[in-house]
């Protein structure tokens, strides 16, 4: 069953027709109208098995079945309250080009948004693989390190040989680690929102998005990952949230001089909306998307790099040591 890990409702604010979304795909270096049924979907992705329902009825008090995650969290949760959010984002900025009095958001709004800003980083597939990966290697050197353990005190080698390995429910342990987690929701949260934020506005919806629509770009070197790099020193957080809006979110202690630009709107440039759809299309997996159908960036880099494209990812996995060696 194909399940979407960027809902339909933020993709249809880049379609004109609420059906279709105009789609670059890198894979085949073609663009073309994609049904959004189609694009940034995957199979099961959060569908939960019928054996794990059998075995976990009583713990759940039978209150689960097979779309639990797709459609009681996300589909009747979580995405109303977003596209509501994105709507109130859409008035402010209307007020701010009609040259009214707009509002600001103070630091719990921005912490609210903030929370869909994780929550849509963690749906994304490699976000899901990466977490999951990590566990069953951390799982797996803990299960290494008992068998030496005891291969040691007993003086049995047996014990070492031993095949123990480490199984899952994939969709419900990510879920579990992840975006059903809400302390460490809200402190990827609130971490994001102390940071300092612009709006930029492109007034002729000039904004790519793409199937990897939060990018972290960092202005120093060297820096430890914090919050899987969404808030770590240097760094700045862009997401587009529709095309005519991009978020960046700067860290506040590298970029101390925009405190007074925080919550500000503001006009992007040629250069600006070039930076930001660079960004967007770099770290695209297949699709890049363009409200206005327009990809001469995206053909301008693909000639320039002797027509191959370029594919950057963020490096998620976490290296995992022990005593035995690594994972």
């Amino acid at each position: 069953m194909k399940q979407h890990y960027i809902p339909r409702c933020y993709l249809k604010r880049f379609s004109d027709n609420d059906k279709s979304i105009y789609a670059y795909d890198k894979r085949h270096s073609k663009k073309y109208q994609a049904s959004l049924m189609s694009v940034c979907v995957e199979d099961d992705m959060y569908s939960i098995s019928d054996d794990y329902i059998d075995n976990n009825k009583a713990d759940c008090g039978g209150g689960i079945n097979r779309l639990s995650l797709e459609k009681d969290h996300f589909a009747k949760m979580v995405e109303p309250l977003f596209a509501q959010l994105l709507r109130s984002i859409d008035e402010i900025k209307n007020e701010w080009i009609a040259d009214k009095e707009y509002y600001r958001l103070n630091f719990y709004e921005k912490r609210e948004l903030a929370l869909h800003i994780v929550t849509q980083y963690f749906r994304l597939p490699q976000l899901q693989d990466s977490t999951v990966d990590d566990y069953l290697r951390m799982e797996q050197a803990g299960i290494d390190m008992i068998k030496h353990i005891m291969s040691v005190q007993t003086g049995d080698e047996e014990f070492n040989k031993l095949r123990i390995g480490v199984e899952c429910e994939k969709p419900v342990l990510h879920a579990n680690l992840t975006y059903l987690n809400n302390e460490m929701l809200m402190d990827f949260a609130d971490a994001i929102a102390n940071n300092y934020w612009i709006f930029w506005v492109s007034l002729e919806q000039d904004f790519y998005t793409s199937d990897f629509p939060i990018v972290v770009n960092p202005h120093v070197d060297n820096v430890s990952s914090t919050y899987l790099g969404l808030a770590q020193y240097g760094s700045e957080l862009t997401y587009p949230l529709s095309p005519s809006i991009v978020l960046s979110v700067f860290d506040k202690q590298y970029f101390a001089n925009k405190e007074s630009l925080d919550c500000s709107f503001i006009i992007a440039d040629a250069k600006e909306i070039r930076r930001q759809n660079v960004l967007r299309y770099f770290y695209a997996g297949h699709h890049v998307f363009s409200y206005r159908s327009d990809f001469s960036l995206v053909d301008f880099i693909y000639k320039v790099n002797s027509n191959e494209h370029v594919y950057m990812t963020p490096n998620l996995k976490t290296e995992i040591v022990s005593g035995l060696g690594r994972y």
